[in-house]
């Protein structure tokens, strides 16, 4: 793995919260998921099963995301998410939602109100990701802005 992918797989797990675009019906939704990620930047989240999230979700698999930190990246993502639905794996996915949790100070989710059978649990497979380096105070210095990682 490249020095550039390790860097923003470091940043999305010590940062894991993320802004969601997701195609609602009728209007678009726009929310903030805990998640977890994988070496492979497959990444994890639950919403509510009855919520409009996983109606939307499972109506139109198509997802794009965003994560940033000021004056250290910002991230932009898009892919494809699918349910997960064997019992061993949500129950594997919750736990480490509810450890990633740690990372965030004074952050207390509702994700650890509910039993599992509340949720429904996806994973995101990421088919495009850039990173934007936010530690320069003019963006526009050195040429590109943007890095592809995906």
């Amino acid at each position: 793995m490249s020095d550039l992918k390790k860097e923003v797989l470091a940043f999305l797990r010590e940062n894991p919260v993320m802004s969601a675009a997701i195609n609602g019906h009728p209007a678009p939704i726009s929310t903030v998921l805990l998640y977890t990620i994988s070496d492979d930047f497959v990444i994890n989240f639950a919403v509510r099963s009855d919520s409009f999230k996983a109606k939307a979700l499972n109506q139109n698999p198509q997802m794009s995301i965003s994560n940033w930190k000021l004056n250290e990246m910002s991230i932009q993502a898009t892919g494809q998410v699918s349910r997960v639905t064997d019992g061993d794996r949500v129950e594997h996915i919750l736990d480490k939602l509810s450890e990633s949790v740690g990372k965030l100070d004074g952050f207390w989710p509702p994700v650890l109100q509910f039993s599992e059978s509340d949720y429904q649990v996806f994973e995101l497979k990421i088919s495009w990701m850039r990173k934007l380096d936010l530690t320069r105070k003019n963006i526009h210095d050195n040429g590109k802005v943007f890095a592809d990682i995906i």
